[in-house]
């Protein structure tokens, strides 16, 4: 009896059963793959808008100018914490503004798990600002203030003149995905 040199149906479908595993187990490898990616490019696109945030406020802080006093009055202090009712803290900043040669008020306002960048046309925190969000999904925001050894939770401090300027400002963003991140800036 001469034999047929073919396959036999069982090992036809044994084959197709590999090749059904193999491509089960590729397309799930890709899927995951897809995934991570997706999530990778989430976290890095997180973590770029925390360091852009923190580049923009590090910018600011080596700006800040001491106040001209005019006459009859008391100068702007150059820099200041307030508490805002129903919003949190705000810091205020006097900086140069290069691009025009003058100086302008600016703040970093903390406000429902947003910080915020606001921005006067002024010297004075006085009309309607620019405000652009800089850093979201925060718990909360807490400065300090680096002054003479001690570390102050208030600026400026009690009794002391508003041309003063901490020597260094400590930025402490508490991330509601990812823990907490401390940034120490030094002013002079």
């Amino acid at each position: 009896m001469t034999r047929s040199h073919g396959l036999t149906l069982i090992e036809l479908m044994v084959a197709l059963a590999v090749f059904a595993v193999l491509g089960l187990l590729s397309y799930r490898a890709l899927a995951q793959i897809g995934e991570h990616r997706q999530r990778i490019g989430v976290e890095l696109a997180r973590w770029r808008e925390i360091g852009r945030g923190m580049l923009r406020i590090e910018t600011d802080l080596l700006q800040v100018v001491t106040p001209v006093a005019q006459p009859e009055t008391d100068p702007p202090p150059a820099l200041e914490l307030h508490h805002l009712p129903d919003l949190g803290l705000e810091l205020r900043l006097l900086v140069a503004d290069g691009t025009r040669g003058k100086v302008a008020r600016v703040a970093y306002r903390f406000d429902h798990g947003r910080l915020e960048w606001v921005r006067w046309p002024g010297r004075l925190a006085q009309g309607n600002p620019a405000i652009d969000p800089l850093i979201d999904q925060l718990a909360a925001v807490r400065w300090r203030f680096l002054f003479n050894g001690r570390k102050l939770d208030a600026w400026p401090p009690d009794n002391a003149q508003t041309t003063l300027l901490p020597q260094a400002v400590e930025l402490e963003l508490e991330l509601a995905d990812a823990g907490t991140v401390t940034r120490l800036i030094p002013m002079r």
